[in-house]
């Protein structure tokens, strides 16, 4: 039997959280002998610099919506058994090549956010986005398989978007890269508010979004530090950040607040906080709570929809508290500012669940699904013979 071949699809290796998913992926397939690209639209010469020793290969396009006939090119030059595209535009993309390519590569969908809400509150204004649901909901049953990054995930293409599942699906967490996040968080941080321990910091790290909901986090840090001593760093970019800027002001916390916009290495700050919080109104697998977990970061999550609670599995591995709820964040971050030993132990409790998310063991859940897929692909091949 010929070696197992596998691509992963995706954007590009510029920032955001498939610069962290994809290459992790690629690192665990290789180190289980497994032949794997790393397929991008587009990558700059000092981003291929930065992964040496990953395959890389570029279709040289700049959008998605024009990546179409260059992923069709490359299934029928390289012919992988498997393609991973990720996120839900790729998915759409390798369905179409795979079919027009003629290609017998099998299409294996990752689907990493709560779509149906992510499609009608955070690109409710842009239309081709908002109607992408309706496309998906009749392009993702061709696919050959489904892994979601939260039961929320696979249950809500199934319930709201109204996918068909007649395909297999499976859970599976993004990974993480405990030797790489464990030397960037070693590097020095210069910001005066690290030189003394005097005042305790809360981190977080989110695009400035709706979905983050970082109004709320805002709001009950005012609660917060109105009973203890605090401050908070909001570390991203993103539409919102002068309608949040504003609200510090209006709560005149602005002296508390630093948002310093995004930083390549968040990891430093995630290592020496004293609380990570992802207050967010719906997550797929939120890889900032992971990699701030395994960075050893006490946490405070919501109980929104997707992986956050799966993550902190029910308050096991971190503090959960109601979404949207103000009151409710901010006396879990005064409870865990005020009490060392509550702090201590669920800093504990992320270094150990962390390990759980390790590339290696994510890839190997991957190459498991992957392998059943072909399996029945070629009982099925025989069964029609």
């Amino acid at each position: 039997m010929s070696p197992l071949k596998l691509s992963i699809l995706t954007h590009s290796l510029n920032g955001g959280a498939f610069t962290n998913i994809c290459p992790a992926l690629v690192r665990g397939f290789q180190e289980l002998g497994v032949d794997c690209n790393l397929v991008l639209l587009h990558a700059t010469p000092e981003e291929l610099a930065q992964y040496p020793d990953l395959p890389i290969v570029t279709l040289n396009v700049k959008r998605t919506s024009f990546s179409l006939w260059a992923t069709v090119r490359y299934l029928k030059e390289y012919q992988p058994d498997i393609i991973l595209p990720m996120p839900w535009y790729f998915n759409i993309v390798a369905i179409w090549a795979k079919y027009l390519s003629g290609a017998k590569t099998k299409v294996i969908i990752g689907e990493q956010n709560v779509i149906s809400l992510e499609a009608s509150i955070e690109h409710r204004d842009k239309l081709h986005l908002r109607f992408l649901p309706i496309l998906m909901r009749y392009t993702y049953p061709h696919g050959d398989g489904l892994i979601g990054v939260a039961s929320d995930v696979i249950t809500d293409l199934v319930e709201e978007l109204k996918i068909v599942a007649k395909i297999p699906m499976r859970v599976i967490f993004n990974p993480s890269n405990p030797p790489r996040l464990q030397k960037l968080s070693q590097e020095p941080i210069t910001h005066p508010w690290f030189q003394t321990s005097d005042i305790p910091v809360i981190v977080t790290a989110a695009r400035l979004a709706k979905q983050k909901q970082l109004d709320n986090l805002i709001r009950a840090f005012a609660k917060t530090i109105a009973q203890t001593p605090a401050r908070l760093i909001i570390l991203g970019e993103g539409p919102l950040r002068s309608e949040l800027e504003h609200l510090c002001r209006e709560l005149n916390i602005e002296a508390s607040v630093w948002m310093p916009g995004y930083d390549p290495n968040p990891y430093r700050y995630m290592a020496q906080c004293d609380l990570f919080v992802l207050a967010s109104a719906w997550e797929g697998s939120p890889v900032a709570l992971q990699e701030a977990m395994a960075c050893g970061a006490a946490v405070i999550v919501t109980d929104a929809p997707g992986g956050m609670k799966d993550i902190v599995e029910y308050g096991k591995y971190g503090m959960m508290v109601k979404t949207n709820n103000a009151d409710a964040l901010a006396q879990s971050m005064v409870e865990m500012l005020t009490k060392p030993e509550l702090k201590e132990h669920f800093r504990h409790q992320s270094k150990l669940r962390s390990q759980e998310f390790h590339y290696l063991n994510i890839s190997k859940q991957y190459l498991d699904f992957c392998r059943s897929i072909l399996t029945t692909s070629h009982s099925q091949s025989k069964d029609f013979a």
